[in-house]
């Protein structure tokens, strides 16, 4: 008879945990989404977002100036490339679901919980900015648009989808090891 490896067993109790992550996740989320574009309008962050971009370009030596038509617009020197930055390219809804798993996360202090939305959120608030900024840079230096948009549409995507597994990871490692550690300790 083979030994069962626990670690990769799969019960009805973890079942029943994971739905309740499942649909806790999903309330925070529909929540958080709401409650956020209720205060800040989607065009409002689409413009923050583009104006911080901007401001880091001038940093580099970069000129330019934002408008909104449909969505902001980065527009680069004179004769340089427009940027546009949609709600897409905000990184809301990246953040909004780290937040909202980290909030969900049942079993974990609220404390741990809300330590680790905020950082895990500015984390990913950050990892996207240089995303954009790397995105405008490789538009600047090359006229491959198959790059640009390799870039932009896959690995791009990839890179924040691995970020927020990864934040999230590292977040719950975390808080999980010290819960575990202050129960030994009763």
């Amino acid at each position: 008879m083979k030994k069962k490896n626990a670690m990769l067993s799969f019960g009805r109790e973890d079942a029943v945990k994971t739905g309740r992550f499942l649909a806790f996740f999903i309330v925070v989320y529909i929540l958080l989404s709401f409650s956020v574009k209720a205060i800040f309008p989607v065009e409002t962050i689409e413009l923050w977002v583009a104006n911080n971009v901007l401001a880091f370009l001038q940093l580099l030596g970069y000129s330019g100036t934002v408008s909104f038509g449909e969505t902001a617009i980065i527009q680069l020197d004179a004769a340089g490339p427009a940027i546009e930055i949609s709600e897409l390219c905000t990184g809301l809804i990246e953040t909004l679901i780290v937040v909202g798993a980290i909030i969900a996360s049942i079993g974990i202090g609220w404390r741990k919980r809300l330590f680790g939305a905020v950082t895990a959120g500015l984390a990913v608030i950050v990892l996207n900015y240089a995303r954009i900024v790397f995105t405008v840079l490789l538009i600047l230096g090359t006229n491959d648009l198959a790059v640009i948009d390799f870039t932009h549409n896959v690995l791009f995507r990839a890179f924040l989808f691995v970020s927020i597994a990864g934040i999230y990871i590292a977040w719950f490692y975390w808080a999980a090891s010290s819960e575990m550690g202050r129960i030994k300790e009763k």
